[in-house]
């Protein structure tokens, strides 16, 4: 039978799924800029992030402290692309800030960690499969948008 809903779990209902399809559409739009382009553009990083952290500050209760804990995943890929010359680029690292924004750091850091699974996966099949070699580079957000369908489907099921 349908339960009616208070106001506040409609407008969380409603925040959850604007949240989830926002970032499935921010992952989508930066997959195809990484496949096809191999960068992400400023202008859909900036927007984005205005968007994501401006809707997260209404929504989101959290703290200051939190929030800033959550994008922590992206600061430190900022400094490690800055220490390996970018093997890590730094649209990848502006991505994690911009996810961190809306996502906690636990649903955010198993999503990386299924991202660069898959990404060792991919990248050892096509090394054995003479396709790859050492230089070769692979784009991180497609496989970062894989982790975050597993950590929506999979681990919460069905939230963020």
């Amino acid at each position: 039978m349908f339960k009616m809903r208070s106001v506040k779990e409609a407008g969380l209902f409603m925040w959850e799924t604007i949240k989830i399809t926002g970032v499935f559409l921010f992952l989508l739009i930066c997959s195809v800029q990484d496949i096809k382009e191999k960068q992400l553009s400023v202008k859909t990083l900036v927007l984005s992030g205005i968007l994501f952290l401006g809707l997260s500050l209404f929504f989101d209760r959290i703290s200051f402290a939190e929030r800033m804990g959550n994008m922590m995943p992206g600061m430190a890929a900022f400094v490690i692309a800055f220490l390996t010359k970018e093997q890590i680029g730094y649209g990848d690292a502006a991505c994690l800030i911009i996810l961190g924004s809306v996502l906690s750091v636990d649903s955010l850091m198993r999503a990386v960690m299924c991202g660069l699974l898959l990404l060792s996966l991919c990248g050892a099949v096509l090394f054995l499969g003479k396709k790859a070699d050492r230089k070769t580079t692979l784009p991180f957000v497609p496989f970062l948008m894989a982790g975050v369908l597993w950590q929506v489907f999979i681990w919460e099921r069905g939230s963020l």
